[in-house]
């Protein structure tokens, strides 16, 4: 690599760190132009935020961030859903810190003197960086539980704040993904450091006595650990359906929303959003 490369190089990881360093004021900037949501959607809007500015830095680093992209996608998609927001929401903010972080790359570019082959090269990749994850978010969006899902981004953990996270879940929940939901809540349940790990089953489509055997063995292992399960979302029908088979939930805190759980909880446990 030539002096002038190397040289390049260095600038060009400056404008991606200016990226990251700047987050919080983009994320500010944005959620003052739109005052619309309650402060609970806000909370979890300025959290996506930042996590996609953060995607968007991370695919400027590397051209192999398809699975951090997809990742995020499937979570975002599933969090969108249970917040009741449209997928034009997520895309029009998409575009919005298109164009803020473009004019960053633009400035960052004139005042270090990057070269116009260099400040091209890492415009095309942010450019394409926003592109794959519009349309990955899109495709999670609307086929959440495709095939060529994995079971890990079909179970998406989703920190709300140092202690809660969320844990959404879509579709059958057979004896392989029950296990994947044992492993994965346990394990990021740990590594996350949380207190509070709250099970939406809105999605879910039927809960028989072997999907509720399964949460319960996951609740009472959360347990264990020291988190606390709650589940949200058990729609009419299928509190119907757990009636007739006689399941009992008492033992499990339960609310009818994800907004309801996380309401309790700002309300009863003096919970700091972050």
């Amino acid at each position: 690599m030539s002096m002038n490369a190397i040289h390049d190089e260095n600038k060009y990881l400056e404008i991606i760190n200016n990226i990251v360093d700047e987050k919080a004021k983009l994320i500010q900037e944005r959620t003052n132009e739109d005052t619309s949501y309650p402060n609970i959607v806000n909370v979890s809007l300025r959290k996506w935020r930042g996590e996609m500015i953060e995607l968007l830095a991370q695919s400027l680093r590397s051209h192999d961030t398809q699975r951090s992209i997809e990742s995020w996608a499937c979570s975002s998609g599933t969090l969108f859903k249970q917040l009741d927001l449209s997928l034009e929401v997520a895309i029009e903010d998409l575009h919005h810190f298109r164009d803020e972080i473009g004019k960053m790359i633009k400035t960052d570019a004139i005042k270090s003197e990057l070269s116009i082959e260099s400040f091209y090269e890492l415009l095309s990749v942010f450019h394409s960086g926003v592109d794959r994850a519009i349309y990955r978010l899109t495709t999670a969006y609307s086929h959440p539980l495709s095939e060529t899902i994995s079971s890990e981004l079909s179970i998406p953990i989703v920190k709300m704040t140092d202690t809660i996270a969320i844990l959404p879940l879509i579709g059958d929940i057979n004896s392989d993904r029950a296990k994947d939901l044992m492993e994965r809540s346990l394990s990021q349940g740990s590594a996350l450091g949380l207190s509070y790990l709250i099970i939406d089953l809105s999605g879910v489509s039927v809960v028989d006595t072997m999907v509720a055997d399964q949460l319960f063995k996951v609740v009472a292992a959360l347990k264990l650990a020291g988190i606390q399960a709650i589940l949200t979302g058990i729609r009419p029908e299928i509190a119907q359906t757990m009636v007739n088979l006689g399941i009992v939930i008492k033992h499990i805190p339960t609310f009818a929303s994800l907004h309801t759980a996380l309401i309790h909880l700002q309300k009863t446990k003096s919970i700091l959003w972050i």
